[in-house]
């Protein structure tokens, strides 16, 4: 076994475990509609977390190359796996409210704190990989990562409804034509 598989391993669990999370919610809200207010804002984060969670899995097989790898490295990469699955128990908590509209609005501040944390220990990771690495990953991740920073910070400070949809949509829709246009493809030679 490689070190590589050996570390994704956890990771795999970690993030399988997280998207067992988010479908086992799904399956209650189509299981028991009838006691269950959905609200249409939270299942637009439920699925960014579910698109996040699955690109993430499909980005780390680019870690294949790594032939080194650190207890830091290790610690920051489970980090950001264990920050994605709390999205996904912040985002259907194990004790299922009645109503999800309130539910979102009462824990927004940490779903998105959780969110701009990710995005920092994103960085982070980034810039220990070295600068040729970041600007590997083009312009579009600094747009994407700036974009979720700053549109999670006016989530947190707002309740109004409108923002939190736009914020919402935005963020998905930017989410998937970035998966699509900047990991198209599983290789290593991509990065």
């Amino acid at each position: 076994m490689t070190s590589f598989e050996y570390i994704s391993t956890l990771l795999s669990i970690i993030i399988g475990l997280g998207i067992t999370h988010l479908l086992i919610g799904i399956s209650r809200f189509i299981y028991n509609p009838k006691n269950i207010k959905i609200y249409w804002i939270h299942l637009f984060w439920t699925l960014f977390i579910f698109i996040y969670m699955i690109s993430f899995w499909w980005f780390e097989y680019n870690f294949s190359i790594i032939q080194g790898w650190t207890l830091q490295l290790y610690l920051f990469i489970i980090l950001y796996a264990v920050l994605l699955f709390f999205l996904c128990v912040i985002n259907m908590p194990f004790h299922f409210p009645d109503n999800f509209k309130i539910y979102y609005y009462s824990s927004r501040k940490w779903f998105f704190i959780v969110l701009i944390l990710l995005s920092v220990v994103d960085i982070i990771d980034g810039f220990q990989k070295g600068v040729d690495y970041m600007l590997g990953l083009g312009i579009g991740y600094g747009i994407f990562t700036s974009v979720v920073i700053l549109l999670s910070i006016l989530a947190i400070s707002t309740r109004r409804e409108l923002l939190h949809g736009l914020i919402a949509i935005i963020i998905n829709l930017y989410q998937i034509i970035y998966l699509f246009i900047a990991y198209n493809t599983l290789s290593v030679e991509s990065n």
